[in-house]
């Protein structure tokens, strides 16, 4: 993924309001807006940069939920969202099939007479959370976006309301241009994938105190 560094992105934010440099208190609230507005815009689609695709192993479990076949999600380190899950790897194996599963309280779950001891789960990365501290490259797709929202965020804050509003509407026209460009994307790169028959859910889930 292409990438822009947060020194390069503070430069061009700094130039966009007028000024040479920033603030201590001014490079916090451009932050504290970049990372807010990172994470508004991390599921406002299904960003091919973003895409992860992680084999899981699959496990029984008893608590918080009790259920014979299933995979932690909530606090997985490299997937957030879950949007299909595979038998084999789906990029290296045509004979790879797309799995049923539920979303229960954190957990990924399999039906209960799955013969899998591993799978393959399709989402989007974990978002960062430390932009312009740990974290230093920006996703370059977001860039525009981030630029114009974070300098909406700017004007807003320092009471230039009108300025704000319209820095707004072109962030989200920004945006929404991108997510046209994902679902052209999508439309071309469209591909078969096999699917097992639908069948009845059967596993049992407990919520447990």
């Amino acid at each position: 993924m292409r990438t822009v560094s947060y020194s390069d992105f503070k430069s061009r934010f700094t130039s966009a309001i007028g000024v040479d440099s920033l603030l201590v208190v001014e490079e916090t609230a451009l932050k504290n807006s970049l990372n807010d507005r990172v994470k508004g815009a991390w599921t406002r689609a299904r960003w091919p940069e973003l895409m992860s695709l992680k084999e899981k192993t699959v496990a029984a479990v008893s608590s918080p939920i009790a259920a014979d076949k299933a995979v932690q999600i909530d606090n997985d380190s490299d997937i957030m969202d879950v949007f299909a899950v595979f038998d084999k790897n789906p990029l290296s194996d045509r004979t790879a099939f797309k799995l049923e599963y539920q979303l229960i309280n954190g957990y990924l779950i399999l039906p209960a007479d799955s013969k899998h001891t591993s799978i393959f789960v399709l989402g989007n990365q974990v978002t960062p959370s430390d932009y312009g501290t740990g974290t230093t490259a920006i996703p370059r797709f977001l860039e525009r976006y981030l630029l114009l929202a974070c300098v909406a965020s700017f004007y807003k804050e320092d009471g230039q309301l009108e300025k704000s509003i319209q820095q707004e509407a072109l962030a989200e026209e920004a945006l929404l241009l991108e997510m046209d460009r994902v679902e052209r994307l999508e439309a071309q790169n469209k591909i078969t994938i096999n699917t097992y028959p639908s069948y009845s859910f059967g596993v049992n889930i407990l919520t447990t105190v």
